[in-house]
């Protein structure tokens, strides 16, 4: 038996800033994300890089070739990428996602993943509102993506033998960045409730047609757990597993907020054992410089021979 590592992480405008007034490591990103044994990743606030841009970690080493899913790449991303490929002996891909308005290419939200243990199936843009009366809603669009992996299945024929067989899974994730509290934080309450109430509409449009193993993942920027967004989310039946708030961001300008949250969907075997963990470093001021000012979330997820297994 065996459990996936699931995580979502706003990175901090990752290869926002000219290379050399970078305060981000690569080195110190691939370093924490391999500490905490990851298998997927949402990321949140990832920019867009030149297509051309040579990557090398020395000067004299050859360039480092683009893991990106797609023409939209993120240098740093592929430096990350090649520097756990190096460390674990496993190749690693990204997608960067779309926001609302196409040509973006600033704080958008991507997937990362481990290629061993997962492959991308297949991803669709979610036919949410982008209007509600003077609110503008979901600038980072929501995407829902398919994941499959495989487990090893064992099978008795019908003449009483035991089969070894691979078998697929498959999870539904849909990564989060929601309206922020920049400028006024009833306004980013209001935003939020609409789109929570037009993500859910969009879900049931597409009822069926995904996996019902489904985690929506990443940056909510919700204050606290008494929002109008978590009601309209908690009223379909999604649990928020951080419903006690539990601290996810820190700046010595704005202090500490739960912003970064995972839902899930009820009543499904595989999240038997999930809760949701918080990375973080006892010296905040050094993980705000060197990796984000906000921290890591993760979770697992039952990746048994049966979804149905009862252990």
């Amino acid at each position: 038996m065996s459990f996936l590592q699931i995580a979502s992480w706003n990175i901090e405008h990752l290869s926002g800033q000219k290379r050399e007034t970078r305060r981000q490591s690569v080195y110190a990103l691939a370093d924490h994300i391999e500490m905490a044994g990851i298998d997927l990743m949402a990321l949140q606030e990832v920019y867009v890089t030149p297509s051309d841009e040579e990557v090398r970690l020395f000067d004299h080493q050859p360039v480092t070739e683009s893991r990106a899913n797609g023409e939209r790449r993120n240098a740093d991303l592929d430096a990350v990428c090649y520097l756990l490929e190096e460390h674990l002996d496993d190749a690693w891909r990204y997608e960067i996602l779309p926001n609302r308005q196409a040509g973006d290419t600033s704080q958008l939200c991507a997937v990362m993943w481990n290629t061993r243990r997962l492959s991308l199936k297949d991803k669709r843009a979610l036919d949410v509102e982008h209007k509600a009366g003077e609110l503008n809603l979901w600038d980072r669009k929501p995407h829902l993506l398919s994941f499959n992996s495989m487990v090893t299945a064992y099978r008795r024929t019908v003449d009483g033998r035991w089969e070894e067989l691979a078998e697929r899974r498959t999870l539904s994730l849909i990564p989060l960045h929601m309206k922020s509290n920049y400028g006024s934080a009833t306004q980013g309450r209001l935003t939020r409730n609409a789109e929570a109430q037009t993500l859910c509409e969009a879900l049931d449009a597409i009822a069926g047609q995904y996996d019902p193993s489904l985690i929506m993942l990443g940056d909510t920027n919700i204050l606290r757990n008494d929002e109008p967004a978590l009601e309209v989310l908690s009223s379909r039946g999604y649990i928020d597993l951080n419903n006690n708030d539990a601290t996810t961001y820190w700046s010595k300008a704005y202090g500490e907020a739960p912003f970064d949250r995972i839902f899930i969907a009820p009543g499904r075997p595989e999240f038997r054992y999930s809760r949701q963990y918080v990375l973080r470093s006892s010296d905040l001021q050094r993980h705000d410089d060197f990796l984000s000012d906000h921290y890591m979330i993760k979770m697992s997820v039952k990746d048994y021979v049966d979804d149905a297994d009862p252990r």
